[in-house]
């Protein structure tokens, strides 16, 4: 019974450390304005080495994911198939736009995969500048 509990314990702990991203640019919109939060917009592709680094590594890390849960409206848009504005549209991943929860960009788009600290520090940059 104990090593169910233990189990189960570690299970939420994994869910629990991931980045709630959202897959619609309209829904993240509102609630960026709702939330009063800036968002993180990353756009992707599947089969993309750098995004799967992002995301196995960067989105991974816990100073990463709690800065986003705690700072941002994150966004996670395939760029074959998404609704963000044309602007936001991307032909190379990945792509980073950092936006004010009114839809304008916070500071320059980021292309290609980091370090956790490198993007960390790119996140509390942007989000101090933010609207």
């Amino acid at each position: 019974m104990k090593k169910l509990l233990l189990l189960i314990m570690m299970t939420l702990g994994l869910y629990a450390s991931d980045v709630n991203w959202i897959a619609s640019y309209e829904k993240a919109i509102e609630m960026a304005k709702t939330e009063k939060k800036p968002m993180l917009l990353f756009m992707n592709k599947p089969g993309c080495g750098s995004c799967a680094y992002m995301k196995e590594n960067v989105f991974a890390d816990k100073d990463v994911v709690a800065y986003l849960k705690e700072n941002y409206i994150s966004v996670s848009l395939d760029i074959h198939t998404n609704d963000a504005p044309k602007a936001f549209q991307a032909q190379v991943t990945p792509v980073f736009h950092f936006v004010n929860n009114d839809g304008s960009i916070i500071q320059a788009t980021l292309i290609g995969g980091k370090t956790a600290p490198f993007f960390l520090k790119l996140l509390k940059q942007a989000s101090a500048s933010a609207k």
